[in-house]
């Protein structure tokens, strides 16, 4: 039985993805820097609160986005869809 046939490689998918990894991991050390100096300069419902919410959801979103396209490459190119 021959071995399946492996899908073409996307070298943009897989910069896009690692980028994406990447930056999330700044965004989010970023975010947490600012969560913890918002909380102890005033603790919840300061101004200083939002943007550092607002850079974890970032930072959550851009590790999503790279973990699915390091999914979908690895489908691709190794034939794993069904």
């Amino acid at each position: 039985m021959p071995s399946p046939v492996p899908g073409p490689k996307s070298l943009g998918r897989t910069l896009v993805a690692v980028t994406s990894l990447v930056a999330s991991l700044v965004v989010i050390a970023a975010g947490f820097v600012w969560m913890v100096t918002a909380l102890r300069s005033g603790g919840y419902g300061t101004s200083r609160l939002m943007p550092a919410m607002i850079a974890l959801g970032l930072g959550g979103g851009l590790m999503a986005l790279g973990i699915a396209l390091l999914i979908w490459e690895m489908s691709v190119r190794y034939g794993i869809r069904k």
